[in-house]
């Protein structure tokens, strides 16, 4: 099968990409052939298909010019790119692909595309890596705080809340882009949307989406698994951005409350500064280390050495790879109870949860794991099988090629 996978960017910057990659090498090793569309981007991979893909923006340069023209050419690139859909006609024309598989997409590439695609009777399926398609500011955040202001449509609320960057232009923008999209319909054009969570399926019928053209398929990760966990170190791990909406600031006060192991820090953000001296502050860096940006593969050597991880998030968590990996790896998690996290962190089997926000009860957690090692080893195997049986390439491919199968299908009868 020739899949056309679809991303705005094509280098390793987020979840979105690095499920990209892991599909693309996952596809290929089993014999399809996979073509790119994507941004030209100065960290762009190479690819034998830039030729096709489109020209590069940068949306925090034509803002901060505000003048009229650059307002112009964001609106418009943001919304409905024209070169998007004459690009990817071309590459359509010159490959001749079975189904494309988008990823994210919003403000760069547009659904502009899936006119070219429909026009070639090319199925689309399209996997949604965040909230953009019923929250204008992407993750369910206003002003550092759960919001669902928008739901029936209220698309006035960013104007008012300046939600996206506390920024009017940008917040304002953002609502336009969802309004015009729902306008123009262009979500009735998509085959099949996947959702790596329930919880993101669940939202999306909830905000009037059709419950039959969602499907629910989990990221996958090769990582950890081919190997057996290296050690059980006296640190526990925090992998993630350092922002108000991860809960750092929960996890550290926790993790000075309960004096228990040591927190090693990796990541960067735009609260790691003010976290630092907010350690210091507290007399904490004998419980709290900040590594910063490390290599993935530096990441993953402290999980496999690490006694467990911890996903304090206190936003609507979709499927992070933080707790993915930590699993593959063979650790268990403590988890906040929100988002798409408790559907993998059973409570007391593979893991254990807690409120968000709690830092009592989280620094009762890290304390009670530090302390029971042995429980803490049990519940990362019962984690580890878990990926083995349910969350491997070889289970996510089997699932995927059914839905290309299904929609291919769909397509022909449509089309004849």
């Amino acid at each position: 099968m020739k899949i056309l996978l679809v991303n705005n960017f094509y280098y390793n910057r987020g979840g979105d990409c690095t499920y990209m990659f892991a599909l693309k090498d996952a596809l290929e090793s089993r014999g399809h052939e996979v073509v790119q569309f994507a941004m030209h981007h100065p960290k762009n991979f190479d690819s034998e298909y830039s030729e096709y893909f489109v020209s590069y923006i940068n949306y925090v340069e034509e803002v901060a010019r505000k003048n009229i023209s650059s307002g112009l050419k964001v609106l418009n690139r943001a919304v409905y790119s024209s070169e998007s859909r004459q690009k990817i006609e071309e590459l359509i024309l010159a490959e001749k692909p079975d189904v494309a598989h988008l990823q994210n997409i919003h403000h760069h590439i547009t659904p502009s595309i899936f006119y070219a695609l429909k026009k070639h009777g090319i199925p689309i399926v399209w996997t949604l890596h965040d909230y953009t398609l019923i929250c204008p500011n992407t993750s369910f955040i206003s002003n550092g705080k759960i919001c669902e202001k928008c739901k029936k449509r209220k698309y006035y609320w960013p104007f008012l809340s300046r939600c996206k960057k506390n920024s009017v232009a940008a917040s304002a923008m953002a609502a336009m882009e969802t309004i015009s999209h729902r306008l123009l319909g262009v979500n009735d054009l998509v085959d099949m949307f996947l959702t790596p969570s329930e919880f993101l399926r669940q939202k999306l019928i909830e905000y009037g989406f059709d419950a039959d053209r969602i499907k629910c398929l989990n990221n996958f990760t090769s990582v950890g698994v081919i190997a057996e966990s290296a050690g059980n170190s006296n640190y526990y791990l925090y992998v993630g951005r350092l922002a108000e909406e991860k809960g750092i600031r929960t996890l550290i006060d926790a993790a000075i409350l309960s004096k228990s192991g040591r927190l090693k820090i990796l990541g960067d953000g735009e609260l790691k500064q003010e976290m630092e001296d907010y350690v210091d502050a507290e007399n904490g860096r004998e419980w709290v280390e900040f590594l910063g940006h490390i290599s993935h593969e530096e990441v993953i050597n402290l999980i496999e050495n690490c006694s467990f991880v911890v996903l304090p998030s206190e936003w609507y968590e979709n499927f992070p790879y933080a707790l993915l990996e930590a699993f593959a790896c063979g650790k268990t998690v403590v988890a906040s109870r929100i988002g798409g996290i408790p559907e993998i962190v059973k409570n007391w089997d593979t893991g254990l949860l807690y409120k968000p926000g709690d830092v009592e009860n989280l620094a009762l957690k890290i304390r009670f794991l530090v302390n029971h090692p042995e429980k803490a080893q049990e519940m990362g195997r019962k984690a580890r099988e878990i990926v083995k049986e349910n969350l491997s390439p070889d289970r996510h491919c089997e699932m995927l090629m059914e839905i290309y199968e299904t929609v291919i299908a769909k397509s022909a009868k449509v089309n004849k």
